[in-house]
Parts: structure tokens; sequence; C-alpha cells
């Protein structure tokens, strides 16, 4: 007995403590202090003071449960357009979520970092053909290594070692490259070297590398040019490159003298892409395009300067500087980093550091693989490859699962449709292509159900869910109906007429035109003939709007002080939210109070009709939803 009475006082302790921690109830539904506090501490009160706060909120959040419990009742998120926006919503809100836990931040201030300098690398590349022999190449690539231990020059084991004739012809010299330049893991190998010191050998895709830094420079950002191309023909001799030459140089004599090199390029340039719109090329940056181009690009100086016709293999080139574009030196600045993070977000290193978090996502996701006959799928992979019907191959079909996470199975169909996507010709192995097939399927399973994964997820979907099922149930209840109940505002309005006066008015054109030169033309003209403002305004199209109405002084959109007189007409005034201008003109002057008839007053006896069916509703959820404040725990609410 005494065991029984300690157990039925640990219980009865327990259930005291729950309790104490629910601030309210409203119908089966609790709600406790600390969702209350977490909603309320999303915009607290800047002035008045919290407690104060406090107690209007809760009556403000109470009837906000209410509401969204009225429209989960009612069944609101079904609606098809409710379920697309949360549909919309879940898919941008889970890429947010799973770049922050891949790591994007770090790779966006890393990013921002190795953009403030420029390395001038080299390499030695031995490539792997395909098919080919890569212990060969491995073998090639070490005796380069140990070359450069040896005391042997970059430049001459680079033209020694190196399989490739253009890493021959230029030793191995890459130029300058920065952030982005190259594909990621190389950028880590080049990016991780001390000025004047070399990688040991590295594996890409290509083939392998020995990477040099040469040296490192302050980041130069980016040049906009543009560019007159004059081709030389693939083959042509000396005496034909003259004629070439002579053309580019007298060209560039007529740019000297004066000449529009938009026009000239439209007429000569043989860069087709870009001749018609004045040559321009755009955006050059480090690593683009061969370093001699290069050079020439950023040998420029100032804004508008012109180079002397220079050749590449394509022909003589006049470029012009249009803009120089520095990197941003604070690497903290809001709008560089947003920029860093869309640049970050498109690049292959976000879609690598995710693939390191695949064997976690296995594991949260319940991957199983399936169990199947692994020579018949290897058949029913090559059937479906070469277009050949599957329906006869023993042990499998379409529906065979080939492996399943805790809520989808993935079947042999699925992978059909993958594999003749992305293999163009039978393999004894596709174990690779398999691999990033289950990993491409996790990745994505993982992305659609985060909400079960994650409780940041959770939040911002039940927030957004619970918002949009308020919007909807104000809408049925409040808003739509008081917009349709006609007799219902006119009966309002008769019984609430005192409410709805004239004070001291104006009869006026409100004006508003793209420009401050093309508003006082149209002032100018409005003043000479006020009656043809509608046909006046309309003759400028786009460029001029105008509306006429009453209004009282206070509601004009103007600063100024207004003159209270017929005739009278504003100076054209700067609005805040884009570059146009707007004046008035004032037709006519109500100096009285007036009655408002229902049709001006309409708009005003919507909002406090509005205002009148929404406490009636929540009258009647109160009654639907009883209300029980637990009031020792209010108190503690602070």
């Amino acid at each position: 007995m005494k065991h029984y009475l300690l157990l039925v006082g640990a219980l009865l302790s327990a259930n005291a403590l729950l309790f104490s921690q629910t601030l309210f109830t409203y119908g089966n539904n609790t709600v406790s202090k600390q969702a209350f506090l977490t909603a309320f501490n999303k915009n607290p009160p800047k002035s008045t003071e919290r407690r104060k706060a406090l107690d209007e909120y809760l009556g403000l959040y109470i009837n906000y449960k209410l509401k969204v419990q009225a429209g989960y009742d009612e069944q609101l998120e079904k609606q098809p357009s409710f379920e697309q926006e949360s549909k919309n919503f879940r898919k941008q809100i889970a890429d947010n979520i799973i770049n922050e836990e891949v790591g994007i931040k770090a790779l966006v201030d890393e990013a921002m970092a190795r953009s403030q300098k420029d390395i001038h690398a080299a390499q030695v590349f031995v490539e792997i053909p395909k098919g080919g022999d890569t212990a060969k190449a491995l073998q090639q690539i070490q005796a380069a290594y140990t070359a450069l231990q040896a005391g042997k020059p970059f430049e001459t084991v680079a033209a020694t070692f190196s399989s490739d004739d253009a890493t021959k012809k230029s030793k191995g010299d890459l130029g300058f490259i920065t952030a982005f330049t190259l594909s990621y893991p190389i950028e880590n190998e080049i990016y991780g070297l001390k000025p004047g010191s070399y990688s040991k050998p590295f594996k890409s895709s290509f083939g392998y590398h020995i990477f040099k830094n040469i040296g490192e420079r302050a980041a130069l950002g980016k040049r906009k040019i543009a560019q007159i191309l004059i081709a030389t023909p693939p083959g042509a001799g000396d005496a034909e490159k003259k004629k070439y030459l002579s053309l580019a140089d007298s060209i560039y004599q007529l740019i000297v003298k004066g000449g529009s090199f938009e026009k000239l390029a439209a007429q000569y340039s043989n860069e087709y892409k870009t001749a018609n719109v004045g040559g321009v090329v755009g955006d050059i940056g480090v690593g683009q395009y061969d370093a001699p181009y290069e050079n020439k690009v950023f040998s420029i100086q100032k804004v508008d300067e012109v180079t002397k016709p220079f050749a590449t293999e394509f022909g003589y080139h006049i470029i012009k500087l249009l803009e120089k574009k520095p990197v941003t030196k604070d690497i903290t600045d809001a709008a560089a980093l947003a920029a860093m993070k869309l640049q970050v977000e498109k690049d292959e290193r976000l879609a690598i550091s995710k693939k390191k978090l695949i064997a976690k996502w296995l594991v949260l996701t319940k991957y199983k693989p399936g169990v199947y006959d692994a020579q018949a799928f290897k058949t029913y992979t090559d059937s479906n490859l070469q277009g050949k019907i599957t329906n006869g191959i023993k042990n499998i079909s379409d529906t065979t699962v080939i492996f399943s996470f805790e809520k989808k199975k993935v079947r042999a169909a699925d992978w059909a449709v993958y594999a003749t996507k992305t293999l163009f010709q039978t393999a004894l192995d596709y174990g690779p292509a398999l691999k990033t097939f289950v990993e491409n399927c996790c990745t994505e399973y993982y992305t659609e159900n985060l909400e079960f994964y994650n409780q940041a997820m959770r939040d911002q979907c039940k927030e957004f869910d619970e918002a949009n099922l308020l919007f909807a149930a104000m809408d049925k209840h409040v808003w739509g109906k008081a917009g349709e109940d006609v007799e219902g505002l006119k009966k309002y309005y008769s019984q609430h007429k005192e409410k709805y006066q004239w004070q001291p008015s104006v009869s006026a054109l409100v004006v508003s035109c793209k420009t401050k030169e093309s508003a006082a033309e149209v002032a100018a003209k409005i003043k000479q003939n006020p009656q043809e403002w509608h046909t006046l305004s309309n003759s400028y199209g786009g460029d001029a709007n105008a509306d006429s109405g009453r209004y009282e002084l206070t509601q004009l959109p103007l600063k100024q002080p207004i003159e209270n007189k017929a005739g009278y007409i504003s100076t054209p005034e700067k609005n805040s939210n884009d570059d146009s201008y707007t004046f008035v003109y004032i037709l006519e002057t109500h100096p009285q109070k007036e009655q408002r008839s229902f049709d001006d007053a309409k708009g005003m006896v919507i909002n406090d009709y509005q205002q009148v069916l929404e406490q009636q509703w929540i009258a009647i959820l109160k009654k639907q939803y009883p209300v029980t404040v637990n009031q020792g725990t209010w108190k503690t609410v602070n």
C-alpha cells in the first residue's frame, strides 16, 4: 500500500507539473507557456511595457488559435490553391535548410576569402584516356614528382612529363586563377599551396596532376568590355594576315579620330553574337580566357580606353573597357555575401558537400537494398538501353523493388527511366551508375520528407500553413462575407451615418508622371484647360496617369502644404518609392462638413462591418471551443 501511494503521488505530481506549463486550453486543445512566449518574442514591443503587451497579446493569440482551429475543422487546408502554396513553400524551405545542414555558410565564407586573391598556377598533367592504362599514367606522374623532388625546374618537368601538347607548349603555365575558375577539387588543391610550392600527385576526373602556386596577387575582379574581332581564316599565310591587320589598323584609326566603336563593331566585327549590340562581350573574369588575351583586357587602365589591334589565334582584336568591377574587399558585406551565396548554390561545391551527407541520410531515411537476381537485373537494364521488350525476362519485372526508404519503394521501372537518360551503352558493371541513382533518390526523398527529420522545418511549415489557414478562414467568415453582404453593409451604414462625414475637402486631380520634366509640362497644360485633363493625360501614354476624386486634404499623396482653393496647382513632387513625380490640381473646394453617400463611404463601411463580423464570429468560436486560461501559469509568464 505504501508503494502504491508513492506511485499515485508521483503521477499526480507529474500531472500537476505538466498542467502547470499549459497556459490555456480551447476545446480539446492545449497551448503551452513556451509556445505562447515563442510567438510573442518573434515581434516583441519596442516601447510598450512588457507586461501590458503580454496581456494584450494573450487575447489576440487566443483568437488566432480559435480561427486556425475553425479552418482545420472546416478542412480549408484541402483547397487546391492551399495545397499548392504549401507544397511550393516546403520545397523552398527544404532547399534552404538542407543547404544550411550541408554548411553553405562555410562554403560562402571560403569563396569570399579565396576571391580576394588570384593565384598564378601551373601544372604537370598526365591524361588518363577513356579505357586507357591507369597504371601507366600513375607511373608517369610519379616519375614527374620524383624529378621535382630531385630539384628539376617545374617548367622543365611539365614540358617533359605532361601528356598533352598544350601543357607541353605552355610548360604547364595555367595563368592566373581565382575562386570558381577551375573545378572545386582542383581549386582546393591550388588554394592549399603556399607561393612557390607544388602539390603531391592529384587524381581528377581528367587524369593526374601536380599543381604549383607560382605566385599570388590581390584579386583584379572583373572587367566589362566590348570588342571588334577581325577574324583570320584557319591556315592563313603571312600576306593574308597582313591584309586583315591593315583592316584592323584602319578601324582603330577611325576610333581614335572619334568614330563610334559601337557602329564600327556592327559594321566590321566577325564576332556575330556581339556585333549587333555594339560589340559588348560582358564581364570578363580571371582565368576565363587564354593568358595573352586576358592580360590585354586587364592591362587597360581607364574606362573607354581602346587597345591597339593585337593578335590571337582567332584574328585581330580591338578592345574597349566599359567598366571596372573590383572585388568587394569587405568579406562581411551583406550584398556581396548574398551574391556569392547565389554563385555557390549553382556551383558543384554545394553538390560535393551534399554528397558527404548521403551516408547519414541513408540511415535516417531507413534505406534498405532490395533482394533481386543480379544477372536478371543486368539483362533487364541492357534490354531497356537497347529498346527491347522486357516482359519476358525471368526473375525481374518493372515492379521489382530494387531498394526502398521508410515510406517509398523504388522499382526497376524507375531505374530504367534513369538508366536510359544517363547510360548510352551496355556495360559489364552498372555498380557506379546504380550507386549514383541510389544517392539521387535518397537526396530527393530526404528533401521531400525533411519535415519528418528536422524540427526547424516542422516549425516553419506549421507556421506557414496556419497563416494560410487563418487567411482562408478570415476570407470565408469576415472579408469575403462583408464584401458580399450588400444589404448588411447598407443597414450598418444607415445605423452609423454619423461616423461617415466628409471633413472640409476638395475635388481634385492627382497626376503622376515618369519624369520631373513631363510632370511640369502636363501641369502647365492642365492649368490652361483643366476640363480636358483625361484626354491630355491619355496622350502621354504610360508616361502620365491621372485620376479625379474627392479628398480630405490629409488624404492627398503629397508632403507639401496645399492651398484650399479652386484652380490651385501644386509643385510636382518626387515620390518616395520610385523616380516619378506627382502633382494635384484642385477643381472645387468643399469647406463644410457633409454627409458621405453610401458609395463614398463604402470602403470605410466595409472595414467597420468586417470588425463587427469578426467579433460575432469569435463569440461563436468561444462557445464552440471553450477557453480556459491557467492563471497559475499565466502569473509566471514574463
